[in-house]
């Protein structure tokens, strides 16, 4: 069914790029902001949500109003005698929603942080039906200034796109983000690679592709080879953690080599058989993610 679909919509694309190329860029826009995953719903993903809707019962919740709705958020204490009195994000991936952090937030509050999850715009208990890294950078500032100062942030795949922008802070965007650390797990690099992959997988014409991509950076005001998360941190001094798997089929692990040359405080910890979804729950990955938010950073210069 999945594979029929799929066929049905390239066929579409490819009549539309060449009858109506500027239309049908700006209908592929409104596909390309729609959270859907394409490989569908599955038994297993819907076991993650009822366990995390059961874990998630628990915690702090609030509702955040940024500039397009609001986003739903959870805030997670570690046991009073371990608290550090610091707070640390986790910013889901895309067609997800916070449930899918909670190995981490178990790693982190177990570790004395206080964790703060939301859900991105137009995903799980969030407002609205379409977003962007535009969008999800507002909410996550949104989020930050409710529930801040944060020591750190920890990014899967579409968040860290939405990470990066926020920091970034450039218009369509007030000013940065203001975080301590940031780790990226199977974060993608440059925007314009996943904008090309989703052209290629709907069957979008040049024409089309061009229009489309020219829709999406009006909606952020610059260029989209100006998105590109290695040349955001290039001359930023905020120390970054970048995990990666080499198997990772959805983001190709070069982005995560150049992620890994960015900035002048980069530790690179790639692994291996753990694809772009199972490293969200190992041990090692969770492990790891904590000891870097641990660890004493050096005095900036």
């Amino acid at each position: 069914m999945k594979s029929l679909a799929l066929k049905a919509m390239r066929t579409g694309f490819q009549f539309g790029s060449a009858v109506a190329p500027r239309a049908t860029g700006r209908i592929a826009l409104r596909l390309f902001r729609r959270p859907f995953d394409p490989m569908g719903p599955s038994d297993k993903k819907q076991q993650v949500i009822e366990t995390g809707r059961a874990r998630f019962a628990g915690a702090e919740s609030r509702r955040i109003r940024h500039a397009k709705g609001h986003v739903q958020a959870y805030r997670f204490l570690p046991k009073p005698e371990q608290d550090r009195g610091e707070t640390v994000a986790v910013v889901h991936g895309w067609a997800n929603q916070a449930y899918f952090m909670s190995a981490f937030i178990e790693g982190l509050t177990a570790a004395g942080f206080r964790v703060v999850a939301f859900d991105l715009p137009a995903h799980g208990d969030s407002s609205g039906t379409e977003t962007d890294p535009f969008d999800g950078a507002r909410a996550l500032q949104a989020v930050a200034a409710a529930f801040g100062p944060l020591h750190g942030v920890v990014a899967y795949s579409f968040g860290g796109a939405v990470t990066a922008v926020a920091v970034d802070g450039k218009p369509p965007l007030s000013g940065p983000l203001d975080a301590g650390r940031i780790a990226f797990i199977s974060a993608p690099d440059a925007i314009v690679d996943i904008t090309r992959r989703f052209g290629a997988m709907t069957g979008l014409g040049r024409a089309a592709q061009s229009a489309f991509e020219k829709a999406l950076s009006l909606r952020g005001g610059r260029a989209l080879d100006d998105l590109r998360t290695s040349a955001m941190f290039e001359s930023r001094d905020i120390p970054l953690l970048v995990v990666h798997s080499r198997d990772d089929r959805e983001i190709p692990f070069t982005d995560a080599e150049r992620l890994a040359r960015a900035g002048s405080a980069t530790a690179f910890a790639p692994v291996d058989r753990l694809g772009h979804r199972r490293i969200l729950y190992a041990p090692d990955v969770i492990e790891r993610v904590v000891e870097f938010m641990q660890s004493p950073i050096p005095p900036r210069l």
